[in-house]
């Protein structure tokens, strides 16, 4: 028998009373301490997904005391019940009222009542303006509001203030060390910033063994009181040893409300970051997530790999995150949305680059203009291999070592397939707009080197690109001035609108499903007019483009869907 009742000496804990023989099983329970000098005492924080972990582990051995009693009736009568209540209209198309944006309201309702929540929307559901109808449902007390967004969607955020909220005064903060900066974020309703900035204007949370310099513990520009703070595109902070974001994490420690809004939230660990930024009480370790609710084994590498949930306690883990977390496909949502059709283009390498694929394949050697490449490990093959697929190369020198020796690295460099085939797909459309996608950015620079020659006008979405340059670019190409528009899946795979193109040419995937799926949906959105959305693959056949990269994307769309439950959802609504 194990007992739970309010700890009266520390407010904000439960205390357990257990057998010693039960230290592993509450171990399990996320953040769990035992007291100092009691074998059988522990002490959890006090929220509902500890309770639930409590009767998942200790099922009828449990025994609740009367105060734990009522603190739990309590949180299901004013939180959990009206949070799943809404979030249920908010999954139902019948409860969704009419207009282009009909289907927003009932997450709105959702996001207000959860005190903080993981808005999972599909990519091109309008979740942006989701997220400020809630704020403005919330009123004055959530704000100051903070939003962290991609450098190309800061402007993205301001637009819509304007439109949805034109009464609240609106800072886009792009150096956060002037002076100007500070006195503007001062007196603002609205600060928008990007992660990068974050890094260098909040003080670092602690997580692990991470160990924070002195400068890192110091408040920064934007560690002050916030009635709400927004992580757009929150995935980006998927890695809790990322300074961006423990920086996030550290900004949001002093805000009321806080929101994490994404298409993509990734695998099961990657659920954990979210979850623990806009509820970190309820989930403040994420090696004991995974221990009680991940499924692990061990990867080709050698380290661990999470295959998805764990069968006996899914049920649990979906319990304790719904009432902070919602998602509706667009298949939902917007209905009439154009279907996607995907299309291969199998480019053949030219004699260069097929040999120097074929010396890299078997020798993990290649000869390159200007010398000889090698791959001394798996990664760095498979990397190189990617590379020829694409293009042939050249060594170029890159400095000196720290004993003075010459560096070099590979330059993608012509002749290039994939270039060829690009500038051929290009002539093909006929001056219909097309978004062009690659991996890397040497390949992108090798195309606009020839659309250059060629006279093509395009605009570019890379990391090269500056802000003032990215926004000029999208202004041009929905405007009509450019029909061709040039990114990396990196830096143009979110927080853009590429609906004046229904087509898109991917050079190159990357190995994220999750980047691949945001590039995807930069043309499959709200707006798009097309009667389908064509996406095309120029695919190196033989290659490991063929039989390695798509193949694995096929096995992450399968872990992906563990978080989302597109899949089910549909099953259920749809029949």
């Amino acid at each position: 028998m194990a007992t739970a009742e309010l700890d009266e000496s520390k407010p904000g804990w439960i205390a357990i009373d257990c057998l010693f023989r039960d230290k592993d099983l509450i171990r399990a329970v996320p953040g769990a301490r035992q007291i100092l000098g009691e074998l059988r005492r522990w002490r959890v924080p006090l929220s509902w997904t500890s309770c639930l972990a409590l009767r998942g582990i200790f099922e009828d051995r449990l025994e609740v005391g009367p105060l734990l009693a009522a603190w739990a009736y309590d949180e299901i009568e004013t939180r959990i019940n009206p949070v799943m209540a809404a979030r249920a209209d908010a999954l139902d198309p019948a409860a969704w009222e009419n207009g282009e944006f009909g289907y927003q309201p009932p997450a709105t309702r959702f996001l207000v009542l959860s005190g903080g929540a993981i808005l999972g929307d599909d990519m091109g559901t309008g979740k942006t303006v989701t997220v400020i109808r809630a704020l403005e449902d919330i009123g004055d007390s959530a704000y100051p509001c903070l939003v962290v967004a991609l450098r190309v969607g800061k402007r993205v955020w301001a637009r819509h203030y304007a439109k949805w909220a034109p009464n609240r005064t609106v800072t886009v903060v792009d150096s956060t060390g002037s002076k100007k900066t500070r006195q503007l974020a001062a007196k603002t309703d609205v600060v928008i910033t990007n992660y990068e900035s974050l890094r260098g204007a909040s003080r670092l949370a602690h997580y692990g063994s991470c160990r924070l310099t002195d400068k890192e513990k110091l408040p920064g520009l934007l560690n002050r009181h916030w009635g709400a703070v927004v992580a757009d595109e929150a995935h980006k902070a998927k890695d809790p040893h990322s300074k961006q974001t423990r920086a996030l994490w550290g900004v949001g420690q002093t805000a009321d409300l806080r929101i994490a809004a994404t298409g993509t939230p990734g695998g099961p660990a990657d659920m954990w970051s979210l979850l623990h930024f806009v509820a970190p009480d309820e989930w403040p370790s994420k090696s004991t997530f995974i221990d009680r609710y991940c499924e692990v084994t061990y990867g080709w590498h050698g380290g661990t790999e999470i295959k998805g949930f764990r069968d006996d306690t899914r049920a649990e883990f979906w319990a304790a995150a719904e009432p902070r977390y919602i998602r509706r496909p667009k298949e939902l949502v917007l209905p009439k949305l154009p279907p996607k059709v995907y299309e291969t283009r199998w480019v053949e390498m030219g004699v260069k680059q097929a040999k120097a694929y074929k010396e890299m394949k078997e020798r993990q050697v290649a000869e390159l203009d200007g010398g000889i490449t090698g791959a001394f490990n798996g990664l760095t093959k498979l990397t190189r291999l990617s590379q020829f697929a694409s293009a042939f190369a050249e060594l170029v020198e890159d400095g000196e070592d720290e004993d003075g020796r010459l560096k070099f690295k590979v330059l993608l460099s012509e002749p290039s397939s994939k270039c060829d085939d690009t500038e051929e797909f290009i002539d093909e459309m006929a001056g219909r707009p097309v978004g062009i996608y690659a991996e890397s950015l040497q390949l992108i620079n090798l195309l606009a080197i020839r659309l250059d020659k060629a006279g093509i006008k395009y605009g570019r979405i890379t990391g090269d690109d500056n802000d003032k340059q990215r926004d000029q670019a999208q202004e041009d190409f929905i405007n009509g001035e450019i029909t061709v528009m040039l990114l990396t899946i990196g830096a143009g795979g979110a927080s853009i609108d590429l609906t004046t193109a229904g087509t898109g040419y991917f050079m190159q995937r990357s190995f994220s499903h999750m980047n691949d799926k945001q590039a995807e949906d930069r043309f499959h959105r709200a707006g798009q007019k097309a009667d389908s959305v064509l996406l095309v693959d120029g695919i190196a056949p033989g290659t490991v483009e063929e039989t390695v990269v798509f193949p694995t994307l096929g096995e992450k769309s399968d872990l992906y869907d563990e978080v989302t439950r597109d899949r089910a959802l549909l099953r259920r609504l749809i029949g």
